[in-house]
């Protein structure tokens, strides 16, 4: 029986394909080893990628009302001591904090839906404090997994327009070389779509934002998309132009398989978890 036992553990570890990082924005850096963003300064517990945290008394920003680039929730301020973005926020059923009840409101995708879900949101980046493309970089450790893949959720509202170079665009890096497309932003301005706020009213809205030629709405959507390649360190680089217009996503996440010495270790490992049982 062991060494059944013991074959079929390696087979398992072989083939398994799984999660192996995820930053969801509530608190979980899973195999996170780097994260960097100019926008605000963090002196909290872990990379500062949860948005409970990235509030005053753990984080500042500079950046003026109504900007933003940093994970948010509707539970809390922002680095700035300000309420989540108007352009954000649905605050037509209930205001997100700092901000104030407003039946007419018309725009924002962060509505009651999302509770007290973290999450990073990006509105106007070129401001006083900001007046050019900002990034934002994740650092996972990757070591002893190929067949790499990245899925994040994405949610949108807003009347992007291409000639004002409204751009969400992210990039992979393996090992500190040179950057590769992973999800790529497009503007179709001869398309139109309805946004539905929290209180009922139906918004349409021109030019909508599209990643990787997929519509995004204000209803969160998985995208995955290949990384090509494996080491030891994989980098993803977000990178935000334009003005005005808001845009989110969530739960970026990692995935791939053990590399053949890797899934030896796995499952020996998982061997002895069972002979502990017996």
């Amino acid at each position: 029986m062991r060494h059944i036992s013991a074959f079929a553990a390696l087979a398992f570890a072989g083939s398994a394909f799984g999660q192996i990082g995820l930053v969801d924005f509530d608190g979980t850096e899973l195999g996170l080893t780097g994260y960097s963003n100019p926008s605000y300064t963090y002196s909290g517990s872990g990379f500062g990628t949860n948005a409970s945290l990235v509030t005053p008394g753990t984080a500042t920003s500079t950046w003026v009302a109504g900007d933003s680039f940093w994970p948010m929730s509707r539970g809390n301020v922002g680095p700035n001591n300000i309420g989540m973005p108007f352009g954000i926020s649905d605050d037509s059923v209930a205001p997100a904090a700092g901000n104030s009840l407003f039946a007419n409101d018309t725009l924002g995708f962060a509505g009651t839906t999302l509770g007290n879900n973290g999450f990073f949101g990006v509105m106007d980046i070129l401001n006083p404090a900001n007046s050019a493309p900002i990034s934002a970089s994740f650092t996972f450790n990757i070591a002893g997994f190929s067949n790499l893949s990245v899925s994040i959720d994405f949610i949108a509202m807003g009347d992007y327009e291409a000639t004002n170079d409204d751009a969400y665009n992210f990039e992979y890096s393996i090992d500190g070389g040179l950057f590769q497309p992973l999800f790529t932003s497009s503007i179709d301005e001869n398309l139109s779509q309805n946004y539905t706020m929290d209180i009922g009213t139906v918004v349409n809205l021109g030019d909508p934002l599209f990643i990787n030629s997929v519509m995004i709405n204000d209803v969160y959507q998985t995208l995955t998309a290949s990384v090509l390649g494996t080491g030891n360190s994989l980098t993803i680089r977000f990178t935000a132009s334009g003005d005005a217009d808001g845009m989110g996503f969530d739960n970026l996440r990692v995935d791939g398989v053990p590399t053949p010495g890797a899934a030896v270790l796995m499952g020996v490992a998982g061997v002895v978890g069972f002979r502990r049982r017996r």
